[in-house]
């Protein structure tokens, strides 16, 4: 083992593994993490219902987590301790999904981030709104409009 520091995708990888035990059940992995946004993908197989298509729960979970993993990373790159939920989620299927699970999730606009942090930092509250999708057949299938909340830890 190395004595190196884990990459920022090494790191958000083992938290969506390790810390949260529904990724590593479903066998999610992080495809892409960069300035566009992320995407998370999972087999089928082992979030699959009984018509052989995706589970609407593992779909819902996945945009979930692909959502929370933005602000979870704009808090670690912040040197922010703080517990992150999702407050509200709206979820819309379009299509069912009968192939591998791929979810994009893009970076919100720098002014909701400012917003985010700042007033995380001022009131120990911070909201960010995301749209995670996903994607089946080059279309979108699922979509999951979500308000996720940031809260300070007490500094005590």
């Amino acid at each position: 083992m190395s004595g190196r520091p884990p990459s920022e995708c090494e790191w958000l990888a083992g938290v969506l593994t390790r810390e949260i035990p529904l990724g590593a059940a479903m066998q999610l992995t992080i495809e892409r993490l960069d300035e566009r946004g992320i995407e998370l993908s999972a087999p089928l197989a082992p979030n699959v219902n009984d018509k052989g298509t995706a589970f609407g729960g593992a779909l819902v979970s996945l945009m979930i987590l692909a959502g929370w993993s933005l602000p979870r990373l704009l808090l670690r790159r912040r040197n922010l301790d703080a517990d992150l939920v999702i407050g509200r989620c709206e979820v819309r299927f379009a299509a069912p999904v009968d192939c591998a699970l791929s979810v994009v999730c893009k970076w919100p606009d720098p002014a909701a981030v400012g917003e985010f942090i700042d007033r995380l930092r001022h009131s120990g509250r911070g909201k960010l709104e995301l749209a995670p999708q996903v994607i089946a057949g080059g279309e979108v299938a699922a979509g999951l409009q979500a308000r996720y909340a940031a809260l300070a830890r007490s500094q005590e």
